[in-house]
C-alpha cells in the first residue's frame, strides 16, 4: 500500500480491515489503478497527478474484499463491514471495535440458529421441470439445498426406491461360454463352425471328438441403463447427504436409510452409468423409475433460492440473512393468522439463466406469500416492474407487500416533514435511506393497487398509517391484514420463544 492511501473511518486488526456501514471511503493512488469491491467495479477519477476512488457500503453488513488492480500487481484488502448500531440490540452503548465485533458475532449466530430452527420445520417441495432443458448440471447447488431436499422428500425417495426394487426391470442376456461337451444343451451351426476353427479342442483319433464346445447361455441381468441411472442417483444422494451432514447436520437417519438400500446385493451386478437414458420408456413410465426421474430432476435443477442463502451464511451477510429469516418467520406468523399448520413452501425451478423461478408458501383460502416475485406491468403494476421482498396474494391478486430492512432505526414519522426538507437542503446517503423506505411503501401501494405496504425491521416500534383511521401505534401483523395503508413492523430474531 506504499503507493496507495485509504482514507475514512476503518480499523485494522489481525490483517483484517473493518469498515462501517454508510461511512464514506477514498482510496488515493499516485499511479493509475482500477478498483473492484466484490463483483462491482468502482469509478476512479483523476485529480492532477492523483487517482481517487470513492465508495461506501450501503445497506450491507458482512464480509468484503477490495481489490486494487495496477499494471504490475493486485493488492487485496480482506475485511468486514460492521454497523455501530448492532450493539444497541443488546442494550450496549459502547462503540469500540471489540464490542461491535462481539455484538455482530452474537447477532449473526442467533440469526442463523433461529433461521435453521424455523425453516427446518417447514416442508419444501420442488415442482419437477417438464423437460431436461431446465437441468443445468448433474450436481445440486450446495449442501444446504441437499439438506432441505432430503428432509422434505425422505418418504418420496425411499418409496420410489422400494417400488423400483420390487418391480425392477431385467434384461435377457445371451453369453458365449466354453463348456464341456456334457454341459451343452444343444449344438447349433455357430457352435459347429467354431469347432472347425478351433481344432485344439478336438481329441485326435479315428473320429475327432470335441473336449469343449461353444455354448450360448441365456440369463436375466439387472445391468440395464435404467438401473444404472437408479444406482447413480442413489450414490449421488448418499454423497450429498454426507456433505450436508458434515456442514449442516440433521440428515443422519436419512443417510442410514439410503445406505441400507445401497447394501442390497442386486446393485453389485449393476454397472456405472455412462450415458443418461433420457428416452427410455421404462424410465419415463415404469413403476418406481418415473418417480426417481422426477426426484432427480428436482435435485439437480438450478436453485438460486438456496444458493443465495448459502452465500449469505458464508459471507456473514446479515441483511440478506435477515431477509430469509423474515420470509420463514412470515410464513409461521401467517399460519397462525390464517389458521393453518405445516404449510409447504413450493419452489418452481428457474426456466433459464436469467430467471429465478417462483418461491411461495400457499395457505388455505387461496392465500399465497411469494418470495422476491417480480410484479410486471399490466398484469400487476400499472407503471413499471416492481420486486418487493415478499408479496401476499389472494385469489391471484396482490393484497399487500413487505420489505425486509435490516435497520435499527427508521425515519421519525413525527419529524418526517423536517427530515424531508433537510434532505433537500443538505442531502446525505443515510438520511435518504431512511426516508426512502416511506416513499417506497407509498410507491408499492399506489403502483400495485394493493391494500397495504409494510417495512419489516429489527427495531422496537411498530406503526401503521391506516388510510382511514390514521396512525396506529403498537400494531401487529394480524391487525394489518385487510387494512389499507402503509407502516413498519418490528420483527426481531429471538424476540419471542416460539415453539416451532
Amino acid at each position: 500500500m506504499e503507493k496507495f492511501k485509504l482514507e475514512g473511518e476503518y480499523k485494522v486488526k489481525d490483517n483484517l480491515y473493518y469498515f462501517f456501514e454508510w461511512s464514506e471511503y477514498r482510496i488515493i493512488g499516485k499511479e493509475k489503478f482500477k478498483i473492484r469491491i466484490g463483483n462491482q467495479d468502482v469509478k476512479v477519477e483523476r485529480y492532477g497527478d492523483l487517482h481517487v476512488a470513492r465508495f461506501s457500503f450501503k445497506n450491507y453488513i458482512g464480509k468484503t474484499k477490495i481489490e486494487i488492480l495496477t499494471k504490475d500487481k493486485t493488492i487485496v484488502l480482506e475485511g468486514e463491514v460492521l454497523s455501530k448500531k448492532v450493539p444497541r440490540i443488546y442494550g450496549i452503548k459502547e462503540d469500540n471495535l471489540e464490542t461491535i465485533i462481539k455484538a455482530h458475532r452474537k447477532f449473526y449466530e442467533a440469526l442463523v440458529k433461529e433461521l435453521w430452527k424455523i425453516s427446518s420445520t417447514l416442508p419444501f417441495s420442488v415442482n419437477a421441470p417438464t423437460s431436461f432443458g431446465t437441468v443445468e448440471s448433474n450436481r445440486p447447488m450446495n449442501e444446504l439445498f441437499a439438506y432441505y431436499y432430503l428432509r422434505s422428500n425422505r418418504e418420496r425417495i425411499l418409496g420410489a426406491f422400494e417400488t423400483l426394487m420390487k418391480f425392477i426391470k431385467r434384461k435377457l442376456v445371451v453369453k458365449e461360454e466354453l463348456v464341456d461337451v456334457w454341459e451343452a444343451d444343444d449344438v447349433n451351426p455357430d457352435a459347429i463352425l467354431w469347432m472347425t476353427q478351433h481344432p485344439e479342442y478336438l481329441t485326435p483319433g479315428r473320429k475327432f471328438s470335441p473336449t469343449k464346445v461353444l455354448a450360448f447361455r441365456k440369463y436375466e441381468s439387472f445391468d440395464t441403463p435404467e438401473n444404472r441411472f437408479a444406482k447413480y442417483f442413489l450414490d449421488l444422494l448418499i454423497e450429498w447427504g454426507e456433505r450436508a451432514q458434515r456442514n449442516v447436520g440433521g440428515v443422519r437417519d436419512i443417510i442410514e436409510d439410503l445406505r441400507f438400500l445401497r447394501s442390497d446385493p442386486l446393485w453389485e451386478e449393476v454397472g456405472k452409468m455412462k450415458i443418461f437414458p433420457y428416452t427410455s420408456q421404462t424410465l419415463l413410465k415404469g413403476e418406481g423409475y418415473r418417480e426417481l426421474l422426477g426426484l432427480y430432476q428436482e435435485f439437480v435443477v438450478r436453485m438460486p433460492f438456496f444458493a443465495k442463502l448459502r452465500e449469505a451464511i458464508d459471507n456473514r451477510d446479515i441483511a440478506r440473512l435477515y431477509e430469509y429469516w423474515v420470509f420463514f418467520k412470515l410464513v409461521k406468523e401467517l399460519e397462525k393468522i390464517l389458521g393453518e399448520k405445516n404449510v409447504r413452501i413450493t419452489i418452481e425451478p428457474a426456466r433459464g439463466l436469467s430467471e429465478e423461478g417462483n418461491v411461495y408458501a400457499e395457505f388455505k383460502g387461496k392465500w399465497r406469500l411469494y418470495y422476491n416475485r417480480k410484479l410486471r406491468p399490466r398484469k400487476f403494476s400499472y407503471s413499471v416492474s416492481l420486486k418487493p421482498d415478499f408479496s401476499l396474494f389472494r385469489e391471484g391478486k396482490v393484497v399487500g407487500v413487505f420489505d425486509a430492512k435490516f435497520k435499527l432505526e427508521l425515519v421519525d414519522v413525527d419529524r418526517f416533514a423536517d427530515e424531508d426538507k433537510e434532505m433537500e437542503e443538505n442531502p446525505s446517503i443515510e438520511t435518504w435511506a431512511k426516508l426512502e423506505d416511506i416513499y417506497k411503501m407509498h410507491t408499492y401501494r399506489d403502483a400495485l393497487r394493493c391494500k397495504f405496504a409494510v417495512v419489516l425491521y429489527p427495531g422496537s416500534k411498530s406503526v401503521f398509517f391506516d388510510a382511514k383511521r390514521g396512525k396506529i401505534d403498537g400494531v401487529s401483523l394480524a391487525e394489518i391484514i385487510g387494512k389499507e395503508g402503509i407502516g413498519y413492523l418490528s420483527f426481531i430474531p429471538g424476540g419471542e420463544e416460539d415453539e416451532y
